[in-house]
């Protein structure tokens, strides 16, 4: 049985730099639009969502209605979390969101992360 794969986690522009999720960053593979790929601030979410499909990566937004509409079957899927939510509390839903699960499984998803 093959180890479960890490997730790929793309940060858009709401979000603060990776190394921020401490918890998250060691347990998946976390880059940001802005940081990691100089995308503009003001990038149009399919502009995102392009990136994210061309990296393999699943977008992280606050953004859920915008981005459940860009999710294609076979495509990365996205993660939302509430905007509420301060750093550390982000770090702590999505770390213990992905724990233990297969990445595969969002293929093509828009899930809200609660």
């Amino acid at each position: 049985r093959r180890p479960p794969l890490k997730f790929r986690l793309l940060l858009d522009s709401a979000f603060a730099t990776p190394s921020t999720f401490h918890k998250l960053s060691k347990k998946a593979a976390v880059k940001h639009i802005r940081h990691d790929f100089h995308l503009s601030p003001t990038a149009e979410d399919e502009e995102i969502y392009n990136l994210a499909v061309k990296e393999h990566m699943m977008v992280v937004t606050i953004n859920f209605k915008d981005f459940q509409k860009l999710v294609q079957k076979n495509m990365p899927g996205v993660l939302a979390v509430d905007s509420g939510l301060t750093n550390d509390e982000i770090d702590e839903a999505l770390s213990k969101f992905i724990a233990g699960k297969d990445p595969q499984d969002y293929i093509g998803k828009a899930v809200r992360v609660k």
